[in-house]
């Protein structure tokens, strides 16, 4: 596996491995919908944020986007393609993440996760401090965890 800088051009693919990667967890297809905007890479991904793929025999495994503002950092979308999860896509993502933020003067790291996806980002050494509306389902209400860089 090997991890690089995202590519404009793979937008379209990214944003279906997120479908995927969201769908794993057993969502009807209305929640999908619901969620289906907030699951687009777009053109801001490549230039307000650093967007990493992880990369497996030449096809992306998984991605994330981390925004950094001053000492405080984000992870806006980590998304590993559902047959690669369990392989090590989502820790080394994590873990680039982390080491980009620290390097860019961050001294937390963020990130709102998906219920199912709380205890991977706990394991990676993240703790719950609160909780983020969701904004693709009213009412939804999704684990807000933190890491200290």
């Amino acid at each position: 596996m090997t991890l690089r800088p995202g590519r404009p051009a793979e937008a379209r693919e990214l944003s279906e491995l997120a479908f995927r990667a969201k769908a794993h967890w057993g969502y009807d297809a209305a929640f999908m919908e619901a969620a289906r905007p907030w699951l687009l890479v777009t053109p801001d991904d490549f230039t307000t944020a650093q967007l990493v793929v992880a990369e497996v025999d030449g096809a992306a495994a998984g991605f994330c986007v981390l925004q950094v503002d001053g000492d405080r950092a984000e992870v806006l979308d980590l998304w590993v393609d559902p047959p690669a999860m369990g392989r090590g896509a989502g820790r080394a993502l994590w873990e680039d993440a982390a080491a980009a933020a620290r390097a860019a003067g961050a001294r937390l790291l963020f990130v709102e996760a998906d219920p199912h996806a709380r205890d991977f980002y706990e394991a990676m050494g993240a703790e719950l401090v609160g909780e983020a509306p969701s904004e693709a389902v009213a009412g939804r209400m999704l684990p807000l965890l933190c890491q200290e860089l």
